[in-house]
């Protein structure tokens, strides 16, 4: 296989599996909204975060159940879900090109993996913010609790006493297996979907920024186009409140240090597709 060396190789692979997923979303009157990292580009760069490997988007958690009941796999493209395959291990899902190879860490994500993009569903936390501070918080943890069930190897940079404590979460992670966190993860979705007040929402089934993930609903209220790359995709119209929840000042670019990717992958092209 012949491994893609740089960056912007991987960014126009995603480039085109995110224009492949708005063409898909428009076709069927689907609504969809950057996020996270790829947000955060659109706004400051019109484009990727130079150093950015990923791409994820919003699908209100509406749109993003009758967007995994599409038929949308193609002979590039190939939807990586839950409900699409039981042995996918993750609570969201990827849109990936079959025509690349991905590793990530020593994770096994139940599916092969490929250059792919995130799709998160947005849902509800339930109730004030104070309880949705507490939910999200349990949610964060459910979440490393199910990325540590899915490492096949212990790795950390910790030592002394935090290093046992999570190399303690991790063999009870292991033990418990994806499913059981899964389905613990699910249930707190659920309780978003019955509580008809809502006041907040964000990333209740992959809290990666634990806390920072509760938004005013209001937030997504609207919608309007931002230029990422070459093209307008959809953002929420609050965009300012979400990109400082999670990022703080995020005008300001962070020291060069830190300018890199924080996942650790490699890509290739499979032999057919060189």
């Amino acid at each position: 296989m012949e491994k893609l060396e740089s960056v912007s190789e991987i960014q126009d692979v995603l480039l085109n599996i995110l224009k492949y997923i708005k063409e898909i979303c428009e076709k069927h009157n689907l609504e969809f909204y950057l996020s996270n990292g790829t947000l955060l580009g659109a706004i400051k760069y019109n484009g990727f975060v130079p150093w950015d490997d990923d791409v994820d988007i919003f699908m209100p958690r509406e749109d993003y159940d009758q967007f995994m009941k599409l038929d949308i796999n193609t002979d590039v493209y190939e939807l990586l879900s839950k409900e699409k395959n039981p042995s996918w291990n993750m609570p969201y899902a990827k849109l990936k090109d079959k025509r690349t190879y991905l590793k990530e860490n020593t994770a096994d994500f139940g599916m092969e993996l490929g250059i792919a993009v995130d799709i998160f569903p947005l849902d509800n936390w339930n109730g004030n913010e104070a309880r949705a501070m507490r939910q999200a918080k349990y949610c964060s943890l459910l979440r490393r609790c199910l990325s540590a069930s899915i490492e096949e190897e212990f790795q950390s940079p910790r030592k002394g006493i935090k290093r046992l404590i999570l190399y303690i979460i991790w063999k009870f992670s292991k033990c418990c297996g994806s499913d059981y966190f899964y389905k613990l993860i699910q249930k707190e979705v659920n309780k978003g979907l019955e509580n008809k007040a809502v006041s907040y929402s964000g990333s209740v089934a992959w809290a990666l920024y634990g806390k920072k993930e509760v938004i005013p609903s209001s937030v997504f209220n609207e919608k309007i186009n931002v230029l990422f790359c070459d093209e307008l995709f959809p953002a929420p119209a609050g965009y300012d409140i979400y990109l400082k929840n999670l990022y703080g000042d995020y005008h300001q670019d962070p020291p060069k240090e830190k300018q890199k990717s924080h996942h650790n992958v490699m890509a290739w092209w499979k032999d057919e597709y060189k």
